[in-house]
């Protein structure tokens, strides 16, 4: 039987092939002084300007909210003081079937008496960031549920159990016909891919249909080292949804391709979570990130390096 490669293997991968960085940067974010911004959402465009929604938190504290800025040059962003507040970390949004979609994380003690956390994925819906209304939650437990809108009106979903079934974190995979069947039972239905090792784990950040039958993936594979640090890097693959089959997952960036900066705390120095990818007009992509839990940084790649095809 052929094993899942760990991470490290595919790290050492990566860096045999690793290319010239053509620039990065940091964003430099205003209206939230006192508090580190982090893990992204890819911009989007709203009301003819750029929008980006983001983790909001004190440095010390794990209980954040999700708030939304406008960009300028991907380089300034500016609080949107009329925008919604979600008491959520790690947002994404997507559009599925004409309506916006707009998810995260919500996080919450057992007790008062008890500070061990739990959580789980939220998702609201809407025509635009006005009228969105909660309609769904994922299992308690489960992080990065991502969905896909495909050419024939289904939607792909992605998954992300543990324990028992995903170990420390694996994608699963499942075919919805409409918003409506996103259920806790329905999500941990999701057959399971194998990426990565048991000691590892992964979880989607961002998909796209591509080409019919063909869902480009933006990832995270992630390990503890033996002092316990984590080390968190951005992936690719792809899903052949018509073979039901997916690619190998592939590293695309790593900590050290960024600018040095803060960390909330030591053991996540070596952390990138990867918010989404934006594709330029000069055949180069913008992969925004955030780094080491306290900061949102931007690297330009080539567009097809890893055989991704933006459709955006």
């Amino acid at each position: 039987m052929k094993k899942n490669p760990t991470v490290n293997a595919l790290l050492a991968a990566y860096r045999q092939r690793r290319p010239y960085r053509l620039t990065c940067h940091k964003i430099e974010f205003h209206g939230v002084a006192g508090f580190d911004v982090y893990n992204p959402t890819k911009p989007f465009r709203y009301q003819q300007q750029w929008i980006m929604a983001a983790r909001v938190e004190a440095r010390e504290s794990e209980l954040s909210q999700v708030r939304f800025f406008r960009l300028e040059n991907f380089k300034s962003a500016y609080l949107l003081e009329d925008a919604p507040v979600f008491d959520l970390q790690d947002p994404f949004i997507c559009q599925v079937g004409g309506e916006m979609v707009f998810g995260g994380v919500e996080v919450a003690f057992t007790s008062p008496g008890d500070r061990t956390l739990i959580w789980k994925t939220r998702f609201w819906r809407g025509k635009d960031l006005a009228s969105l209304r909660h309609f769904a939650d994922g299992p308690p437990g489960m992080k990065d549920i991502r969905l896909v809108d495909l050419e024939d009106g289904r939607i792909l979903l992605f998954t992300r159990p543990q324990g028992a079934l995903g170990g420390r974190g694996k994608i699963g995979w499942k075919i919805i016909h409409t918003l409506e069947e996103l259920t806790p039972e329905v999500i941990e239905q999701a057959q399971l891919l194998e990426h990565v090792d048991a000691l590892s784990w992964c979880g989607v950040n961002e998909a796209w249909l591509s080409a019919p039958n063909c869902v480009e993936v933006l990832a995270h594979v992630a390990c503890f080292d033996e002092q316990g640090n984590r080390h968190y890097y951005a992936a690719a693959f792809n899903f052949d949804v018509s073979q039901r089959q997916s690619s190998p997952i592939r590293i695309m960036a790593e900590r050290n391709d960024f600018l040095a900066g803060e960390a909330k705390r030591r053991d996540l120095s070596d952390v990138i979570f990867p918010g989404g990818l934006l594709l330029k007009n000069d055949n180069t992509v913008l992969l925004f990130c955030g780094t080491s839990d306290c900061e949102v940084q931007v690297l330009l790649i080539a567009k097809n390096l890893y055989g991704i095809y933006l459709a955006n």
